[in-house]
């Protein structure tokens, strides 16, 4: 098969590794494979480094940009007329705009399916309508609970859904045990807790902050590292110098090195308030820790309450800091947490499997359509 990714995001998370896995996966599996993100992006760098062919002229600009969009719409119709790709797999909004936009009128009309990563509501206008239940055939759910979420609309048809979870690097993140980390941080022989993700109102960081009085009151040794950079990071400093809690609380930044970070904590935490699976709850579980997480959106498909990990309401300081207090005083319990969902998830969230279910998606797809081609959106 002939594939194309497109990708609109420059830096790098969760939604940027799935799309290279796959893409990697892919063409190892012998299909032409190729890429179409903005120039300079993290994805286009890493994927130029796996062998994967990168098209970067294109600029997925966020907003209404008519200029922007109407480049972008001639570029990917020349590159896919030139190519003649079989599958375009394309991974959010802007991209999903203008590859639908840029395809519609080819024949033959490439086939399009679209992945939700997130738990974003869609609206319910005219042009999404379009979008989805009409420029769409079919959408790929990274957790149950999205694919529930787009079941329930009416103009999407239930078997047009496909539920295909992300994956997580095992060798990467289950592997190393070099825990260095905690003398250069200055937290010594402490308890550490981790959140690792961007400083965004979605991954909940306030309501964790919230619960850290109440924790360290009880567990004075007890340290929280925050790794990751975004647009929320002084206010975040300034409500835990305002709670008191400074002392207790490490700021990281952006780190390449999150396995390194991994094996420094003793317990991982993903108070998120809108999660469409989590991809740094899938490498903490893979790397063996104890999780305490919030039952929100698709963190139930990894973390199932009082088995791989501990799950508390969304925004709740209190219920948040109780769970932390009792790993902290359950060493037992956490440990077995942790097991459980390193073995939970080598079970169910591999990088084979992801790669082998999208293969076996494009192929499902070709047949439903002899001689079409096929369109995946990604959102």
């Amino acid at each position: 098969m002939r594939i194309l990714h497109t990708n609109f995001h420059r830096g790098w998370g969760g939604q940027s590794n799935r799309i290279l896995i796959v893409c990697r996966g892919l063409a190892a599996k012998g299909h032409d494979v190729a890429l179409a993100v903005p120039r300079g992006s993290v994805l286009a760098e890493r994927a130029r480094a796996a062998g994967i062919g990168v098209f970067d002229d294109v600029r997925f600009a966020r907003g209404l940009r008519l200029r922007s969009l109407i480049h972008d719409i001639r570029a990917l119709r020349a590159l896919a007329a030139e190519r003649r790709f079989d599958i375009v797999h394309t991974h959010g909004s802007q991209d999903s705009w203008a590859a639908a936009l840029a395809l519609r009128t080819m024949t033959p009309r490439p086939i399009v399916l679209r992945t939700k990563h997130n738990i974003f509501p869609i609206r319910d206008h005219g042009f999404n309508r379009w979008l989805y239940g009409r420029a769409t055939d079919g959408i790929v759910c990274i957790s149950r609970a999205i694919l529930e979420y787009c079941a329930a609309k009416p103009y999407l048809r239930r078997e047009n859904l496909a539920l295909i979870h992300s994956a997580v690097d095992f060798e990467r993140y289950g592997a190393t045990q070099d825990r260095s980390l905690r003398q250069e941080l200055g937290v010594g022989d402490r308890f550490v807790a981790g959140i690792v993700g961007r400083l965004r109102e979605e991954k909940g960081h306030r309501y964790l902050f919230d619960a850290l009085p109440e924790v360290v009151r009880q567990a004075p040794d007890f340290t929280l590292l925050v790794v990751g950079s975004g647009s929320l990071e002084d206010e975040f400093r300034k409500q835990v110098q305002a709670l008191g809690v400074e002392r207790h609380v490490v700021f990281a930044g952006f780190r390449e090195d999150v396995p390194r970070v991994l094996a420094a904590l003793d317990l991982f935490v993903a108070p998120s308030i809108s999660e469409g699976l989590g991809t740094a709850i899938l490498e903490a579980a893979a790397a063996g820790l104890p999780i305490v997480a919030t039952n929100v959106g698709g963190i139930p498909d990894t973390v199932r309450d009082g088995e791989t990990g501990l799950l508390v309401p969304p925004a709740d300081p209190a219920a948040l800091a109780q769970a932390l207090l009792r790993m902290y005083r359950d060493r037992p319990l956490a440990q077995r947490l942790g097991a459980a969902a390193a073995a939970h998830v080598r079970a169910e969230f591999s990088e084979s499997t992801l790669v082998d279910k999208n293969d076996a998606l494009y192929r499902q797809w070709l047949k439903r359509r002899p001689g079409g081609s096929l369109v995946v959106v990604l959102d």
